[in-house]
């Protein structure tokens, strides 16, 4: 019989000092006290979330309601699409650690826009952030990039009109910035996420170049500096491959499918902080419709040095998301994609269970 992963309860009353010894961060150097957030989805009757900033030193709490999605953390607020009864589209809107909550400076919908996405530097520094305008059939997206104050603000990728492909920012570097051709809204409904042909940006010259072998499959991928960590469907056999490839060098490994042939959903792919690892995930989705619907996720470690990859865990029946690294590359924090939750797991232990350290997102720690 398969072994199935056991989720492991963590009290919940000593998170924030379990958390401030495992999420070091760059803010604990700083003057001013860390500042964990967290997200509650849901809270209210009528389906608002909240957002709960736990300051570290004295343990105060404050709250900020909230109705949105893509929280994303600032150095001194947390950024989110609200989604305003009045509005045709969510505006993006800053909520600060002190209770305040305002519209984004400069990020702002047109009269078109049907979206907004974005995408924040590793150093959180710059953003570069996409509006999709138009009609399905004729879709059109303006990439813009600033520093987090508006400055040094300039279009950097202006597409014109395609039908039900939109372009979609994916991780920004210094000297390029990495996004996706995708299709329209499909992205929003797989269970984890997907790319179908991305491609680079040079933000010095404006020169689009597809990167290695795409467009691919919808399926996942990352990519640092250096590397470029793509997930594809195996040509000989069922299930996905990985292709690894040195953006300096050249060199390419592939990384054989893992044998789990019946988990045909894949990716949220995420490397280590140091670039020598990764990890994504896989899903199958027994009984798809039905009242008997039964979800088990497997979490693979990738050695990209050796290419190689094991299972971290076994079959864990609950939808979970890889969301972040910790800082010190010894775990993964997970997520769900639609209810409350943080979860943890080792990346060395040979017998690692997925430990439940949270009953709200865990969204990361304000640097200032």
């Amino acid at each position: 019989m398969r072994r199935t992963a056991r989720l492991q309860p963590f009290s919940a009353a000593f998170f924030c000092v379990f958390a401030f010894l495992c999420f070091s961060s760059a803010a604990a150097a700083q003057v001013a006290a860390p500042i964990q957030v967290f997200l509650v989805r849901d809270i209210t009757p009528d389906g608002r979330d909240q957002l709960v900033f736990i300051d570290l030193a004295t343990g105060s709490e404050t709250t900020s309601d909230a109705d949105g999605d893509h929280y994303t953390l600032l150095p001194d607020a947390v950024l989110f699409n609200e989604r305003a009864p009045d509005a045709s589209v969510p505006r993006p809107t800053l909520a600060y650690p002190d209770g305040r909550v305002a519209p984004h400076p400069f990020i702002v919908p047109r009269a078109a826009t049907r979206r907004i996405d974005w995408v924040l530097s590793s150093d959180r520094a710059r953003i570069a952030w996409t509006l999709t305008d138009g009609s399905p059939s004729a879709i059109t997206t303006t990439t813009e990039i600033a520093r987090l104050d508006g400055t040094d603000r300039r279009v950097v990728f202006a597409d014109s009109a395609r039908e039900g492909i939109r372009a979609f920012p994916v991780a920004l570097f210094d000297d390029r910035l990495i996004m996706d051709y995708q299709p329209d809204t499909l992205g929003d409904l797989t269970p984890f996420r997907q790319y179908a042909g991305l491609f680079a940006v040079d933000l010095v010259t404006g020169l689009t170049t597809p990167l290695p072998d795409e467009p691919g499959c919808f399926c996942g991928a990352a990519v640092s500096a250096r590397l470029f960590v793509r997930m594809g469907l195996a040509a000989d056999r069922p299930g996905y491959e990985l292709r690894i490839i040195d953006a300096e060098t050249g060199a390419r490994r592939v990384v054989p499918p893992p044998g789990l042939d019946s988990y045909t959903q894949g990716g949220d792919v995420l490397m280590s902080p140091d670039g020598t690892r990764a990890v994504y995930a896989l899903a199958q989705i027994q009984g798809f419709g039905t009242a008997a619907q039964r979800v088990q996720t497997v979490f693979m470690s990738v050695d990209l040095t050796s290419g190689t990859q094991r299972a971290l865990t076994a079959p864990v029946d609950a939808l979970l998301r890889p969301a972040a690294w910790t800082d010190d590359g010894r775990a993964i924090l997970l997520t769900t994609p639609t209810g409350n939750g943080t979860w943890r797991l080792e990346i060395d232990d040979p017998v690692a269970l997925v430990q439940l350290i949270a009953d709200a997102v865990y969204l990361g720690t304000l640097l200032s």
